[in-house]
């Protein structure tokens, strides 16, 4: 401990103790450690500022968002019972799909044992999926141009591409590859597109392109029942069966991976959308994304980000 010279141990730095209550009771100096924290320590900040707005004001996190995904409280929805009233479908530039029985698709969350793929009942829908599976049962499933064109050029056919489309500022509907390179491999028969977009706008700028969710939600609209493999959306943990504070810090605060406020923003969207469609009769989830019936708090926190009181 540094001492100041000429004063004793009533001098710590040269500052005497009434300055040193001045220095506190000064709101600038602490908006200046504010400061420096966030310049040290900005993608944790912008978190944590996402998870205090979820706990307090949810319905306010659209003011915040680094991405613009959430509705304003003009462009919140109403509720309704079937969760898939919340998307429209382009019909006009989503390809012929047939209507399916029993489907089954897999994510790449380590929940999922992957041995036990070749015992899975097919069809099998692979999302974001990095190899070629032994199996001619198998369609791979993005919305990611990267894994399109990864596709293509490892011949891993059949694809079902998903064309995740969005409101603009205006209000108006952009179909996210038209006049694109994207929509010419719409020629080639083995790729299928299924054109989606999120109902709330105009100040929404579309749900976030995340594979598992779009391809959940395009399936429930052709197949009667879907069982769904690996949907953790990086949780490492079964988060039905954790408390409602460590599903904060560790599922909407993640701090052992790189934390992005955008990351965070995806999470609440995909637990949103995974409880309220396993609430359906043809989704059955085994992900850690499941068993949120056990979390009321959290669910009735993100309904108040989409939907109108």
């Amino acid at each position: 401990m540094s001492v100041g010279t000429g004063a004793g141990f009533a001098v710590y730095r040269g500052r005497t103790p009434t300055a040193w209550v001045k220095r506190l009771l000064n709101p600038w100096n602490h908006l200046k450690l504010i400061k420096r924290i966030y310049r040290t320590y900005p993608s944790q900040c912008r978190v944590l500022v996402v998870a205090l707005a979820l706990h307090f004001r949810p319905q306010s996190l659209y003011r915040i968002s680094a991405q613009r995904i959430f509705p304003g409280e003009s462009g919140r929805l109403q509720k309704t019972d079937d969760p898939l009233d919340d998307f429209v479908i382009d019909w006009d530039r989503t390809s012929k799909i047939p209507a399916m029985g029993h489907v089954t698709v897999i994510q790449k969350g380590i929940s999922f044992d992957r041995s036990q793929i070749y015992d899975l009942p097919g069809p099998i829908y692979a999302v974001n999926w990095l190899e070629k599976l032994d199996r001619h049962d198998v369609v791979y499933v993005s919305g990611d141009h990267n894994y399109l064109e990864m596709y293509v050029r490892e011949e891993m056919y059949p694809v079902l591409y998903l064309e995740i489309c969005y409101i603009d500022a205006q209000g108006n509907y952009i179909a996210r590859d038209a006049g694109t390179k994207y929509d010419a491999y719409l020629d080639d028969r083995r790729i299928q597109r299924f054109s989606i977009h999120h109902k709330a706008g105009p100040d929404h700028s579309g749900m976030p392109a995340t594979s598992g969710l779009a391809t959940v939600v395009a399936l429930s609209h052709f197949a009667k029942s879907i069982e769904s493999y690996g949907w953790d959306f990086y949780l490492n943990f079964p988060a039905a069966k954790a408390s409602y504070l460590k599903n904060l810090l560790r599922g909407f605060v993640n701090f052992r991976m790189e934390l992005q406020s955008a990351f965070v923003e995806n999470v609440i969207y995909n637990w949103h959308y995974c409880y309220r469609l396993t609430q359906s009769s043809n989704l059955k989830n085994h992900g850690f994304l499941s068993g949120f019936e056990n979390h009321p708090k959290i669910n009735q926190r993100l309904d108040k980000i989409f939907y109108n009181d």
